[in-house]
């Protein structure tokens, strides 16, 4: 199904020395299926005035500007026309203009024409303005106006489109990309639901808690007598916790595959270093622990696949904290207050060693 857009077009000029030919741009846009705006649109606000223009403009896709024999009323206290206003504030939004300017200004009616000189020296500067900033069409009468801005704005809506308005009923664009995303949402919060769910169910069998798994990988290390490198295969027992509580922080905003695997190298320092030799750099975890630990922390209910909408150049996978990891994560690291009574939890960790020698 096609769907319409209706631009929005203000219509800006002096008022009544131009009735016949507003009215001919009027009938002209809307012969276009715009939708004309301007001062005969406006109604009783609290807003000032200039207020009420302003968010009319905003809300406009084109603006089409008319000048004739007269300058108009002037803005309190700012020495310049509403039209010049409206004009400058259009051209500042970036909202692209279309301007027509009469062809012979001389031979304009005198009762359609400024009599107060410093007016008509506004008029003039404000006319040689518009003509520096833009190509502008000239008009001799309401009629030729009417067909200049008709093509006029059929080019620029198809060199220049903007977003105009579509007629929302429920089954326009915007309606069915807003139905989309609450399904997107749904959809998240169902596979949230049935994870938990899911892994409640967990017999005991799995391997986790203190249970400790074999990681194994490679890295590079430095003799400290002739500085030769060498890899080194390392391998260290870890306790699943000891797992979740590294990598648990950095799931918490969603992170990339990658920068697990980081994570996961760390633990190569728990593998000794021998007498004249030094850690120096490129720890790496071997897919084969990679891909068991991955598996391991989806089978306990504690990771899932990254939901966050990406770049389309983006090709990394992320991974997430499900609902019950987030939970066992803040089990692991939330600290706790020690009970006053608890003799134990007084004595440093230090101390403990020692006593227990004696």
């Amino acid at each position: 199904m096609a769907y319409s857009v209706r631009h929005q077009v203000f219509v800006s000029s002096t008022f009544t020395d131009l009735k016949e030919e507003r009215a001919e741009v009027i009938q002209a846009v809307w012969e276009l299926d715009c939708i004309p705006t301007g001062m005969e649109a406006f109604v009783a606000s609290n807003e000032s005035q200039w207020d009420v223009i302003k968010r009319v403009i905003d809300e406009c896709d084109y603006y089409v500007l008319i000048i004739g024999g007269r300058y108009g009323s002037l803005v309190t206290d700012e020495g310049i026309s509403y039209t010049e206003k409206e004009y400058r504030y259009a051209k500042k939004s970036g909202i692209p203009v279309l301007a027509f300017v009469h062809a012979k200004p001389d031979e304009i009616p005198v009762g359609k024409t400024e009599k107060d000189d410093v007016l008509r020296k506004k008029l003039e500067a404000f006319r040689s303005e518009v003509m520096n900033d833009y190509p502008v069409k000239r008009w001799s009468n309401a009629t030729e106006l009417g067909g200049f801005v008709s093509r006029s704005l059929i080019r620029e809506i198809r060199v220049n489109p903007r977003p105009g308005w579509i007629r929302n009923d429920g089954s326009s664009p915007i309606a069915l990309l807003e139905q989309v995303n609450r399904l997107t949402e749904e959809n998240q919060q169902l596979r949230d639901q049935l994870s938990t769910q899911d892994a409640g169910e967990d017999d005991g069998t799995l391997a986790s808690g203190s249970d400790e798994i074999a990681l194994r990988g490679t890295r590079l290390i430095q003799d400290l007598d002739d500085y030769d490198l060498r890899t080194e295969r390392w391998e260290v027992e870890v306790s699943w916790d000891d797992i979740f509580r590294d990598l648990g922080p950095a799931l918490i905003n969603e992170t990339t595959e990658t920068e697990l695997r980081r994570l996961l190298a760390r633990f190569h320092v728990y593998h000794e270093v021998k007498d004249g030799e030094e850690y120096h750099s490129a720890d790496k975890i071997d897919i084969e622990s990679w891909n068991e630990v991955l598996i391991q922390l989806r089978a306990l209910g504690y990771i899932d696949l990254g939901v966050k909408k990406r770049g389309v150049n983006d090709k990394a996978s992320y991974w997430r904290l499900t609902p019950k990891g987030d939970r066992h994560l803040v089990g692991l690291m939330a600290r706790r207050k020690k009970k006053p009574n608890d003799a134990d939890g007084l004595v440093p960790n230090s101390l403990k060693a020692t006593l227990s020698k004696t």
